[in-house]
């Protein structure tokens, strides 16, 4: 079964996992972003976390009164709902309680106590806008846009994928040039850019 683990959750998990621990940072302000052009011939590809902005800010956890504050309370909350892939839960959580999922419309935040983290975003509304390297993600997003960045993973979404309605692709997540086991996956209907989600295998 699949379940979504969140970005800045991912980053703690892989930090504790590597050898030689860093916690991944945000690029200097101007400095270049990594996908600037489509990737050579021959070379799988990827994206760093550092590539992935949210209403221009690098997605990190935050606490619930300050969801609160920017987005007010959530259209409903789904509690007990993070079953895996949930390090919100192990981080605070001395007993493993499972944690909860917030939802503005179609946009959830990964809730545990006071501690929060966006897990997966809707770009229809305009509420929020991402953008990957010099790819933004947003409602004028079309499938051909992301072919011109990632024109070998964009060819997954020429075929629906089992169980999601629409076009499905799928960009894994490097740490420091090195393979992890997450994916950002973005979802289409019709060509065009509906959501972005946070994947992780349990």
């Amino acid at each position: 079964m699949k379940h979504l683990l969140p970005l800045a959750a991912t980053l703690s998990w892989l930090a504790a996992c590597q050898s030689s621990p860093t916690t991944p940072t945000a690029a200097p302000a101007g400095a270049p972003q990594q996908a600037s052009a489509a990737p050579a011939p021959g070379k799988p590809e990827s994206i760093e976390w550092d590539m992935l902005t949210v209403n221009g800010k690098v997605v990190k956890e935050t606490t619930t009164k300050q969801l609160a504050q920017q987005l007010g309370r959530p259209d409903s909350i789904a509690k007990g709902a993070v079953e895996c892939g949930a390090m919100l839960a192990s981080l605070n959580k001395l007993d493993g309680a499972r944690g909860d999922m917030w939802y503005y419309g179609n946009t959830m935040y990964e809730v545990n106590g006071r501690e929060a983290v966006l897990g997966s975003f809707e770009v229809t509304t305009g509420k929020f806008q991402g953008k990957l390297g010099p790819l933004p993600l947003n409602q004028n997003t079309t499938l051909e846009d992301v072919r011109r960045v990632f024109p070998a993973s964009a060819k997954q979404a020429d075929v629906p994928a089992t169980g999601q309605p629409g076009e499905v692709m799928s960009l894994p997540f490097y740490h420091q040039g090195k393979p992890t086991d997450n994916y950002l996956h973005l979802l289409f209907k019709k060509g065009r850019l509906q959501e972005v989600e946070f994947y992780s295998p349990c």
